[in-house]
């Protein structure tokens, strides 16, 4: 068996033994983030990368692999949007 063989086998106790961890410690994590931007004034400027994080935190807490680019995108399409040029603003 080659080198780099050996390497994986030797990681995959090691990802087995976090994979168990993580699943341990996301659920309360997860409460505790719900409950600290509940805690959050809706007016404060980081209101936005709250409500983001939270909801991609709830998209996460949904699968058992990895967050999908599109939902991803919809997510911070959702609470970052483009900017629509103002009809009231000129340059002149």
């Amino acid at each position: 068996m080659d080198h780099h063989a050996n390497r994986l086998r030797g990681r995959l106790p090691a990802r087995q033994g976090q994979d168990a961890w993580a699943k341990g410690v996301f659920p309360a994590a997860h409460e505790r983030l719900k409950q600290a931007a509940a805690a959050m004034p809706p007016d404060a400027p980081a209101q936005p990368f709250v409500d983001a994080l939270t909801e991609l935190v709830q998209a996460q807490a949904g699968t058992t692999g990895f967050v999908v680019l599109h939902r991803w995108a919809e997510i911070l399409e959702r609470h970052f949007p483009p900017q629509l040029p103002d009809p009231e603003h000129t340059t002149e």
